[in-house]
């Protein structure tokens, strides 16, 4: 499989069906979750919680749907795996089980199973395994007693000029980043402290269509000095983009743009960047662009990365 293929087999979670119980996903409003630390907090969920929203069930299967649609459209082959029925229960607040790429990695033969510092978490991600194992047929291979990972940390990519590991340190920690360094053996290892409660709310890489790494889009304000310090070392071009473009400040929910899905010449994700310049600047680079709106994922505090995982 060339590398190409590599980015463009991507794994989705269906959305839970709609029971007399429960009726639909998020349908008494967003479980607000946290980590070991107070930046893992998960400002989207406290936001909505605050103001009292619960999703609109036929907007999110419309948004569903589309995104869907879209992925499709930017040229990904999808295998959509089943709601699991044991999570779709009347006293569960796991539908963040949707966000499959917080489970784990695939990586080859193998899942490397996550483990949620988030305890309430830690349920979607036995589920996970378990559908991945019998669906896919790979490995699970759990971690280290004392280390953590969610997949929303993890950013691998197989380029023209090598493979770069990113790994953010807001839910997981070097222990399990370090584990799967030594499987995936990268050529570029980065670890980064932000205050995004998962890296990919606060970072993306671009691929050429080449499948070269041409830039780094990152909302610089909310990554620690010498993480960004460790970031330009590599000489990669940076566009930093502002925290509407990630997930907010303040009272302020962001629009999750830089939670986005990448392929070579290929970015999908919900928004186009607010920030004046990175669209044209995505242009010039040759990225074709694609906008799927998921305003009622957002609120989870997730969107295109958080809903989809490579099978690498």
């Amino acid at each position: 499989m060339n590398s190409d293929n590599h980015h463009r087999e991507i794994i989705l979670l269906g959305l839970p069906p709609v029971t007399p119980e429960v009726r639909g996903m998020w349908h008494k409003g967003y479980p607000v979750h946290k980590g070991e630390t107070e930046a893992s907090v998960n400002f989207a969920t406290l936001l909505a919680k605050k103001q009292g929203i619960v999703p609109d069930q036929d907007l999110l299967r419309r948004e569903w749907l589309n995104f869907v649609d879209t992925l499709l459209l930017a040229g990904f082959h999808l295998h959509i795996i089943p709601f699991p029925e044991g999570l779709n229960r009347p006293d569960s607040l796991y539908h963040d089980a949707v966000f499959i790429r917080d489970g784990g990695m695939i990586f080859r033969s193998i899942w490397i199973k996550g483990r949620f510092s988030v305890k309430d978490r830690i349920t979607e991600g036995e589920y996970h395994s378990r559908l991945i194992s019998t669906k896919l047929k790979k490995t699970v291979i759990t971690l280290p007693k004392e280390a953590f990972l969610e997949g929303g940390d993890i950013n691998f990519i197989e380029t023209a000029g090598g493979s770069y590991y990113f790994g953010g340190l807001s839910r997981s920690n070097r222990l399990g980043h370090d584990f799967v360094r030594g499987i995936v053996r990268p050529d570029h290892y980065v670890l980064i402290e932000s205050d995004g409660y998962h890296l990919d709310t606060v970072f993306t890489p671009v691929l050429s269509a080449g499948n070269e790494l041409v830039a780094l889009i990152i909302a610089a304000g909310s990554i620690k000095a010498k993480s960004m310090a460790q970031i330009r070392a590599l000489g990669i071009p940076v566009i930093e983009v502002s925290a509407q473009d990630s997930s907010g400040d303040g009272d302020t929910l962001g629009d999750y743009a830089v939670n986005a899905l990448i392929a070579p010449g290929v970015m999908v994700n919900c928004s186009r960047f607010t920030t004046p310049g990175v669209e044209e600047k995505l242009k010039k680079l040759g990225i074709e662009r694609f906008v799927a709106p998921l305003t009622s994922f957002k609120y989870a505090g997730g969107s295109v990365h958080c809903l989809t995982n490579e099978i690498y």
